[in-house]
């Protein structure tokens, strides 16, 4: 299984916040070969992302789940 790093190293950018709501959806785009578990969270993240009314609190567990699920490989 292949995985852009630049998914993992953008997300944790994010929550540290290095970069912008851009930058992830940029890094969303191309997230590399997925587990089914992290590709259901990187939709649901894009998903998020997408709603005028995402907020940094509410995004941010579903932020970490994404890089732990990606992480493990699932």
């Amino acid at each position: 299984m292949s995985t852009s790093p630049d998914v993992v190293q953008t997300l944790a950018h994010w929550l540290a916040g290095h970069v912008g709501l851009g930058d992830v959806q940029r890094a969303l785009d191309e997230p590399g070969d997925l587990g089914p578990e992290s590709a259901a969270l990187v939709a649901e993240l894009r998903e998020e992302l997408d709603n005028p009314h995402c907020s940094r609190p509410k995004l941010q567990p579903l932020v970490r789940e994404t890089i732990e699920a990606i992480a493990l490989g699932e």
